[in-house]
């Protein structure tokens, strides 16, 4: 959809002339937006403007998940207070700085507009809202809820992205600490060592510690080695990249290694367990059927095992088994998780056991988070210090002997 261009002049209800720009899908659209705002003797030109036809080249997805929540925040509130849906869209387009968001928001508007539902619409650039979202505000329709549904939905939303945030802020802290230390260790290596191999060649026939010895011929060997140990080092880098993306077995392989590590792995096992306990509960309270559910977290989930974890859930219970039994057979689902769904199917109510497992995990995301940090965070700090306190002392070891010898 191609935005068109227009500079107005008016006067405010102070009497004040404003001048301005707007962008809207046609001349009737910014007028009666222009008019909302209280402005009187309207005078709107179109002009046509390079940088806007720029703007409106779109790469990648234009969406970010806190916009989006935003948004359905924003059209649910309008929707509740009674506002209908197209007046809500447009009067949310028009008010969107954002160009690209603007351009994606006028396309739902015309897609409404046109005829379709406001699923449809969303349906119609699924790289920008998900699945989940999509099924759920057709379920809203149908059912006539759909200003609490939106709102639902970017409850559920902030609430994931919340928790996703601090999972990945533990998974980052460990990784940035280390990258500290090696980085700290390879400048002191590169760059003090090989400076000061003429200072300790003064000593004479004095000699040197054995911790102090290593890291000059270390720091010897990293400097006139410099280039190809670093290219090498990225080339390795660069070479798992190339696989993870282009070979699924060797990816797969990455992401089973990655579940299986002490501190990252439960992390990000719990963040893929609450997204897809959260997704079941929020579909099925709902009504929706647990196939239908399944089919949806399934496109929802990002992490290659999990996603197949599903897809052997779907094929199970098209052989006639318990969607449970692929939970308890997986060594990446917590047995409380399987359990609990096992015990949902046995009392028929996979909903209410779904709802209380979302709530379960919501509750201890943040505890357990923590307790990871202050478990970790000590023993990182230690590993920079006693690494970089190694170094210091083979820098100090031979000039206190020096010292003694004096």
């Amino acid at each position: 959809m191609v935005l068109r261009n227009f500079k107005y002049v008016a006067q405010n209800v102070d009497g004040k002339t404003v001048r301005g720009r707007i962008e809207a899908i046609d001349r009737q659209v910014a007028l009666k937006f222009l008019k909302s705002k209280n402005y009187a003797d309207l005078r709107l030109v179109e002009y046509r403007s390079l940088i806007g036809r720029l703007n409106q080249i779109t790469i990648g997805k234009t969406l970010k998940t806190t916009h989006m929540i935003f948004f359905l925040r924003q059209l649910g509130s309008l929707l509740k207070s009674g506002v209908n849906i197209l007046p809500a869209l447009e009067l949310l387009s028009l008010q969107q700085e954002k160009h690209q968001i603007r351009m994606l928001l006028f396309e739902i508007y015309q897609h409404v507009y046109n005829g379709l539902s406001l699923s449809k619409a969303l349906a119609a650039r699924p790289k920008e809202f998900p699945n989940l979202l999509i099924l759920m505000v057709e379920v809203g329709e149908m059912s006539g809820t759909l200003p609490d549904t939106i709102l639902a939905m970017a409850a559920y939303f902030d609430r994931q992205t919340k928790i996703n945030n601090q999972i990945k802020g533990a998974i980052r802290m460990p990784v940035i600490y280390i990258i500290a230390a090696l980085l700290i260790a390879a400048g002191m290596m590169l760059f003090v060592f090989p400076n000061i191999t003429g200072l300790f060649a003064s000593f004479g026939d004095a000699e040197l510690p054995g911790i102090t010895r290593f890291f000059l011929a270390a720091g010897d060997f990293m400097a006139a080695h410099a280039l190809p140990l670093f290219g090498g080092i990225a080339l390795v880098v660069i070479t798992l990249l190339v696989l993870d993306k282009k070979v699924p077995a060797f990816h797969h392989a990455l992401v089973v290694f990655t579940l299986r590590m002490p501190i990252v792995g439960p992390l990000i096992r719990m963040s893929n367990q609450i997204l897809i306990a959260g997704s079941m509960s929020q579909m099925m309270e709902n009504g929706i059927n647990s196939v239908t559910a399944l089919q949806t977290v399934r496109s929802v989930v990002s992490n290659v095992v999990y996603k197949d974890l599903l897809t052997k859930t779907l094929a199970y219970v098209d052989d006639g088994w318990p969607f449970s039994k692929a939970f308890e057979e997986s060594e990446f689902i917590d047995p409380i998780m399987s359990r609990m769904i096992a015990t949902g199917e046995r009392t028929g109510d996979v909903p209410g056991l779904m709802k209380n497992l979302s709530v379960y995990y919501n509750g201890i995301s943040e505890l357990r988070v923590e307790q990871i940090k202050n478990a970790i965070q000590p023993i990182l700090l230690l590993f920079v210090y006693a690494l970089v306190g190694v170094m210091i002392l083979a820098l100090m070891l031979p000039m206190i002997s020096l010292g003694s010898q004096i």
